[in-house]
């Protein structure tokens, strides 16, 4: 795998790095809010000591969203009054300073060392602002300032839906090479009262390390006089890794592993080609909605899917897994379900976290024909974990009707049917999967994602009494002796191994009513002649007269091998998972580069348990 650093600003939180869901307003804070919006609508000038008194437009009614009405509120202790009396005068030191005029070629010299980066997303999805005072590289200036305001504006284009605050994280390493440049009090007095009086409710979290002991005794010092929900705010040489996901912190943190170098000539034009496309689709959004104040930044800032992601797919079957995929950058991925859906349910675009590989897998690859597809190319593994980025319901299905089981962030285990797979052409192993949610079900509090990873095609083969076929040369035997008698007989068999001369053999140990289901019969290669001999063989097991005097067993023959399980079973398992009573035993984890070395090993036949492939970026599971 390639170790060069990123050079760029990463777009998109972690799956699972979630904001907190918002308090829903008290009756009474309902009522401010609505008075401050009625003053609000009717204002029709801005003031200005400096010349630039006018009328409100465009560009400040798209700021006075219904969650800035609400930060000022809240800023104020919920005095509507207090409210917006400073919501005027934020649009007027707007205006007057010129934030909106303030252009990335102006701000360049400033950020040439990278003492400002934005970089990541913490835990609740806060993009991290990172302040770097050992890399200052100007004298002090009216600039300075301007360059803060500059980046306080781009950290609020790239918040995700259900966030407006930000995470802080403060590293005070000298840099050698650099002079102390360091603003004076003056400018420093300016930021403070710029953060707190036009800035409001925006910092959610201020991480601080490698602090100077000058620095450290005088937070010492003031920390007294500091309000308690911002001092909760403040941490200091923590581990860091509490708050933000390790692969998306700098290393330059301790705990972080995100391997990022600053060039300014990469990182500058990629940072406000970013923000300009989001700002962009927040105004055309906004525009089209009627240009309405109040207007909610959720919906504004709410990203439209994804239509591709990156995969490892296959067009038709070949000799070898190897020469059958090949990693595809750009699958199609459609969500949610075009109108109208094929049927009214939940579907889940899912961000996956890891995908188990099975034998079937190979089976897919290299003997099924491709005719039996429905897509120009597919994706194989299907058994995977994941987490959810959105679920959709169809806006014509009556709400009593269809039931929403999953919510973005939820932890989920993942087993679609084969035939499932065929017709959409999806599979574990590519980073974002639609799946309708029946085939979904909720990963266990306490469990990780890898633990979830290989369950259900073990699992809905091996529910009740596990027999290791290894431990008894003459199974069927065994199975006679211990479970032959008409009160200890088995009411259904599930054979995860596929073994005919155990099938031919079950009458004296299955009920005359019971089922024997099978995941297939066992082939000793994969190639098309042992599969179509295995094809035969489970096609006279159907088709056979039970009658014993026939040659047949007495007992009824079924396959079980990549069939929809159903929800009850598939939560059963979970419900196992999470009592302790299963687990899943992991041979290897592996890259999502390195999946036809993972292949390599499930071909060799001697992995002691499941191979998993690490598919989407996460915490460590």
């Amino acid at each position: 795998m390639s170790t060069e650093a990123l050079k760029n600003p990463l777009p998109f939180p972690v799956a699972g790095s979630q904001p907190k869901e918002r308090p829903t307003l008290e009756a009474e804070q309902q009522k401010k809010y609505e008075w401050l919006l009625e003053q609000v609508k009717a204002w029709t000038e801005i003031p200005s000591t400096q010349g630039k008194a006018g009328p409100l437009t465009d560009s400040e009614k798209f700021w006075l969203t219904k969650e800035c009405l609400l930060r000022y509120l809240r800023a104020t202790k919920w005095n509507q009054q207090d409210a917006e009396k400073r919501l005027l005068e934020t649009l007027t030191w707007r205006r007057e300073y010129g934030v909106e005029e303030l252009t990335a070629d102006h701000i360049s010299p400033e950020n040439e060392t990278g003492k400002q980066i934005l970089l990541g997303y913490d835990k609740e999805g806060r993009p991290c602002h990172y302040l770097n005072p050992g890399r200052q590289n100007t004298e002090a200036s009216p600039r300075q300032v301007q360059h803060l305001v500059f980046m306080v504006e781009r950290v609020i284009d790239i918040m995700p839906p259900g966030q407006e605050t930000l995470a802080l994280l403060i590293n005070f390493k000298q840099s050698k090479s650099r002079s102390n440049t360091s603003p004076g009090i003056g400018l420093a007095r300016e930021v403070l009262h710029i953060l707190q009086h036009h800035y409001p409710e925006r910092l959610g979290k201020a991480l601080i390390i490698n602090m100077p002991w000058v620095v450290t005794a005088f937070f010492k010092l003031i920390t007294p006089f500091i309000d308690p929900h911002t001092r909760e705010k403040l941490k200091f040489n923590e581990d860091m890794s509490q708050y933000v996901p390790t692969e998306q912190m700098w290393s330059e943190f301790s705990s972080g592993k995100l391997a990022f170098e600053y060039d300014h000539s990469q990182y500058w034009p990629a940072l406000q080609e970013l923000c300009k496309e989001r700002r962009e689709a927040r105004w055309q959004k906004w525009v089209a909605g009627g240009k309405q104040i109040g207007e909610s930044e959720d919906y504004l800032a709410e990203q439209p899917p994804p239509k591709t992601t990156q995969a490892w797919t296959y067009t038709s079957p070949s000799t070898s897994p190897r020469s059958a995929l090949s990693l595809t950058p750009s699958h199609p991925v459609i969500f949610p379900p075009p109108p109208p859906s094929s049927s009214s349910e939940e579907t889940l675009l899912v961000s996956v976290s890891y995908a188990a590989l099975n034998p079937g897998d190979i089976v897919a690859l290299t003997c099924i024909p491709y005719l039996v597809h429905s897509t120009p190319s597919s994706v194989p593994a299907f058994d995977f974990t994941g987490v959810v980025l959105s679920s959709h319901i169809p806006s014509s299905s009556p709400s009593t009707s269809v039931q929403q089981r999953f919510h973005p962030g939820d932890k989920i285990i993942c087993f679609p049917p084969l035939q499932h797979m065929f017709k959409s052409g999806i599979g574990g192993l590519q980073k974002l999967v639609p799946i309708p949610a029946r085939y979904c079900v909720k990963l266990p509090p306490g469990k990780k994602l890898l633990e979830g990873a290989g369950l259900m095609l073990t699992g809905c083969t091996a529910l009740l009494q596990v027999i290791d076929y290894t431990q008894h040369k003459n199974l069927a035997g065994y199975l006679t002796s211990r479970f032959g008698g008409d009160d200890t007989k088995f009411d259904h068999i599930i054979d995860g191994f596929g073994n005919q001369s155990l099938y031919k053999a079950c009458a004296g140990f299955l009920k005359e009513d019971g089922v024997y289901d099978a995941a297939s019969i066992h082939y000793d290669s994969y190639r098309y002649w042992d599969l179509f001999k295995s094809v035969v063989k489970i096609g006279l097991n159907i088709v056979w007269p039970r009658s014993q005097w026939l040659g047949g067993t007495g007992r009824k023959f079924k396959i079980c091998s990549l069939d929809d399980p159903g929800l009850e079973m598939m939560q059963h398992l979970a419900d196992m998972l999470g009592e302790g009573r299963l687990r899943v035993a992991v041979d290897s984890v592996w890259e999502f580069e390195e999946v036809h070395k993972a292949f390599d090993v499930l071909l060799a036949g001697h992995a002691a348990g499941k191979v998993v492939i690490k598919v989407g970026e996460g915490e460590e599971q």
